[in-house]
């Protein structure tokens, strides 16, 4: 004789269904459920995608109208340098609203003309000559030509990346050093123009 099967669940909140059509029902809402969420995650993404274009397009904007005003400032203060500078005396004016500066260029590690082979030999050969330059300043009791010679080791070293290729940033960190290597310079880029306002002036904009 076949037995009853239990269908009630411990938990008396948990929606059991108590017959083949109460499965079936519930089946049926379980799918509008997933439909329902499945429209409702479709909507977020597209106000999702549409917010991401609007914010885009705004702060493309946004941009735009503050390159056109640096540029026009950095026109304007080129033409009054030599009076807002007092004579070249000074790079940063305080104005009422806020500052203008004239920044020192950055410095960029450049070997144009010479292939990264031949700045990674270069340095290779330098570390070479120092691993033999360094046991002789020990033998000679020479401890500060020691000390700086495994400075400039070590620092060479780091120019080098684990695949053999040439960390410019190293290099820009010890630039007296990294131009010492043939082939090699690290020369400032051109002055840069800022515009620093003053925070509590923003609110006053119209």
């Amino acid at each position: 004789m076949a037995t009853k099967a239990k269908t009630k669940a411990a938990g008396t909140n948990l929606p059991v269904p108590q017959s083949d059509a109460e499965a079936e029902l519930m089946i049926a809402q379980l799918g509008a459920l997933q439909r329902d969420q499945a429209a409702l995650k479709a909507k977020h993404d597209g106000t999702i995608a549409e917010l991401e274009a609007a914010y885009g397009v705004a702060v493309k904007q946004f941009q735009e109208r503050q390159t056109a005003m640096t540029d026009g400032l950095a026109i304007w203060a080129s033409a009054h340098r030599e009076r807002l500078t007092q004579g070249g005396r000074i790079k940063t004016v305080q104005l009422a609203t806020g500052t203008i500066l004239w920044r020192d260029g950055r410095y960029a590690v450049k070997y144009r003309g010479a292939k990264v082979e031949g700045i990674t030999g270069a340095i290779q050969d330098l570390i070479t000559q120092l691993d033999v330059d360094i046991p002789a300043a020990q033998a000679e009791d020479r401890r500060d030509d020691v000390t700086a010679l495994t400075a400039k080791r070590d620092t060479l070293a780091g120019f080098l990346r684990h695949k053999v290729d040439l960390d410019k940033m190293a290099m820009l960190a010890s630039r007296e050093i990294g131009e010492t290597v043939p082939g090699v310079t690290v020369s400032r880029g051109p002055e840069e123009f800022a515009v620093e306002p003053l925070a509590s002036q923003i609110r006053e904009v119209a």
